[in-house]
């Protein structure tokens, strides 16, 4: 080794941006081999389309891994586009929503700028404010007290981007479409609903059709929830033909490869297999949700696969999640603002909630 590079010490090349923040926390992941319940990271807990396997089967008999994907993901994009009346070109496909999200920000966030979001929603827009490493702020709006957004603050405020989850996370909740539609109006900048738990809620929620006719708008999507697809990454944002066409100049050369695509397009196609799946969910989230009012804790009406629970009074939310920790059940806990006196539990199966629920029975 040459002496003179012994002492070399790389954190004098970095960006001095980079050294004051911190990374997204995502939620714990033992190894998959263990049998601990996991209801922490909102996954799907029913295996995804059986149809998937011979559509794999096919893809390598025909020795395609050996050529590159589709650079558009060209047939994912017009299964979405069809069920929405877009044009293609408005769909997006990305690795995961979260390559959506960053995307977006790339293209738009630049230094100085304002980005806007209800407080707490998905905690990986501060993350990515920062990352841009641009100097750009961001500003939170608290909910009120009823954990529903302040739409008054928020039409108010003025920024370059307004990003809220639509339902919302942590909490569960849904807001009315047209009011939703109406902030949209207002707001002078752009404006991202992020869509990754809307199959759990009525079909007719989604703001995907909407963009026809707000410039403004973009949609982000995930396979990860209920498609139950969180391994593979795969997302896509819709927005105007303009809009998406200056945000695919940043995207990876070939960012989904041919396997996600073809599953992806297999998992969405077989629409009857998802429609049971998901009410399957929908069912277990309305009886835990009773199960755990009748021990007392207060838990929001949630259009979401998971639940945002206040624990009756005098129990404490962070030692019942560590107890449940102890007992190898995983749930969610968000040590900071209005979620320290909450946890966010994902919708089991009925054996694993019938567990959690036998559990937290005992340690009450």
């Amino acid at each position: 080794m040459d002496s003179s590079k012994q002492n070399f010490n790389p954190e004098s090349f970095i960006r001095k941006e980079l050294i004051s923040f911190s990374p997204y926390t995502p939620g714990e992941q033992p190894a998959l081999s263990t049998s601990t319940i996991k209801l922490n990271t909102n996954e799907n807990p029913y295996p995804p389309s059986p149809k998937i396997q011979k559509a794999v089967e096919e893809v390598i008999q025909k020795g395609l891994l050996r050529k590159y994907p589709n650079y558009h993901s060209r047939t994912l994009q017009e299964l979405i586009a069809k069920d929405y009346d877009l044009d293609p070109n408005q769909i997006l496909v990305t690795n995961g929503s979260d390559e959506a999200l960053r995307l977006l920000f790339q293209t738009f966030v630049g230094p100085g700028d304002v980005i806007v979001a209800p407080d707490p929603t998905y905690s990986y827009y501060p993350v990515l404010t920062e990352q841009m490493m641009v100097g750009a702020k961001y500003k939170p709006i608290p909910l009120l007290e009823n954990l529903h957004f302040d739409f008054e603050s928020l039409k108010k405020s003025k920024g370059k981007l307004l990003c809220f989850a639509h339902p919302n996370a942590p909490t569960g909740i849904e807001e009315p479409k047209e009011k939703l539609l109406e902030l949209v109006q207002t707001f002078p900048g752009l404006v991202l609903s992020d869509e990754a738990y809307i199959d759990f809620t009525n079909e007719t929620a989604s703001l995907i059709p909407n963009t026809k006719d707000h410039p403004n708008l973009l949609v982000s999507r995930t396979f990860s929830k209920s498609f139950a697809l969180a391994g593979l990454r795969v997302g896509y944002l819709v927005g105007s033909l303009q809009t998406i066409s200056w945000i695919r100049k940043l995207k990876d050369s070939y960012n989904v490869g041919i396997l996600d695509q073809v599953i992806a397009e297999t998992s969405y196609a077989d629409k009857e297999y998802f429609k049971e799946k998901r009410n399957l969910v929908l069912s277990e989230r309305s009886r835990l949700k009773s199960n755990l009012e009748s021990l007392g804790f207060w838990i929001p009406e949630s259009s979401t696969n998971f639940l945002f629970c206040k624990p009756k009074p005098g129990v404490s939310p962070e030692e019942l999640y560590l107890s449940l920790k102890e007992k190898n059940i995983l749930i969610r806990y968000f040590s900071y603002g209005v979620s320290k006196d909450y946890i966010r539990i994902t919708i089991g199966t009925k054996e694993e909630n019938d567990i959690l629920f036998q559990t937290i029975q005992s340690l009450l």
